[in-house]
């Protein structure tokens, strides 16, 4: 037994060298290339100003905010209405003003159109409907092995049933996106397709909205915003969140995250990456007393 032992230290005393044997920092000269064009369009269902960004991807290393494309036509097409909304460029962004009405209704098809250098791009999305939050509640939690002592906070949703559900999970921290906290994406409150209906959202989701090692003062605000997506959508966020939060020894290798825009000629060789989304928003917040 006693040289079983030493056989184990000496195994991973090995290992852990050469771990640390194989770490080097390497300068390596990485080619700028063509900056590539990106849409960062979300469109929801509330009233007021949509806002979609179309940008030139920076470098790899590079510092410097992506620059914006100001020379293209977009719009976006509700396909259920045959109504059509112009976006305007202005201080880096397309723009339409909705004023009290909301052109992003559930249910509803939508089509964006992008006109830019020369060519025509479109995108398809689906509008789908939103979760409500019930309830927001926290208790106060003294500082127990590596959890630190704070307020915990946990929310409450029950999925819609008689469908599939899709639904982008994020927390908000005194009015910004609460930087301890990843995005979260679900299917009918849980993990996977076709394991419930119309249940309560589980509690790996519920209590992710508190991170242990940073919970909640008094006087924090906390929000939950809870984001409809179709299917399409949802694929595409789940591979971005696994990339996004990807790392250590045994992260996943990156890929080139998937695009919904798609040129009209087929012979076309100009890409546009990025994503065009519709969602319906459910959003609850509460201050920590």
């Amino acid at each position: 037994m006693k040289m079983k032992k030493i056989s184990l230290c000496l195994f991973w005393g090995i290992f852990l060298a050469f771990l640390n044997a194989c770490e080097k920092v390497v300068d390596i000269d990485i080619a700028d290339g063509e900056p590539l064009p990106y849409i960062d369009a979300w469109i929801t269902d509330k009233p007021g100003i949509q806002r979609i960004k179309f940008l030139k991807a920076v470098s790899y290393l590079g510092q410097q905010e992506p620059a914006p494309i100001a020379d293209a036509q977009i719009s976006l097409t509700d396909l259920t209405l045959n109504q059509t909304y112009s976006f305007v460029y202005a201080d880096g962004a397309y723009s339409y003003d909705a004023g009290a009405e909301n052109i992003g209704k559930p249910g509803h098809q939508y089509k964006l159109h992008i006109a830019y250098n020369g060519e025509q791009f479109d995108a398809l999305d689906s509008l789908t409907r939103p979760t409500v939050i019930d309830s927001i509640n926290y208790a106060f939690r003294p500082q127990k092995g590596a959890e630190k002592e704070g307020y915990y906070a946990e929310f409450f949703a029950t999925d819609p049933a008689g469908a599939t559900d899709y639904a982008w999970i994020r927390t908000y921290l005194n009015g910004s996106r609460n930087p301890y906290i990843p995005e979260m994406a679900s299917i009918d409150g849980g993990f996977n397709e076709g394991m419930s209906d119309g249940f309560m959202f589980i509690a790996p989701f519920r209590e992710a909205i508190t991170w242990y090692d940073r919970p909640y003062r008094l006087g924090d605000e906390v929000k939950v915003l809870i984001r409809s997506l179709s299917k399409n959508t949802y694929g595409f966020l789940d591979q971005a969140i696994n990339q996004l939060y990807s790392g250590g020894l045994f992260a996943k290798i990156l890929n080139n995250a998937p695009s919904n825009v798609f040129p009209a000629d087929p012979t076309s060789r100009t890409k546009i990456y990025g994503w065009f989304g519709m969602t319906a928003e459910s959003e609850l917040s509460v201050t920590i007393q």
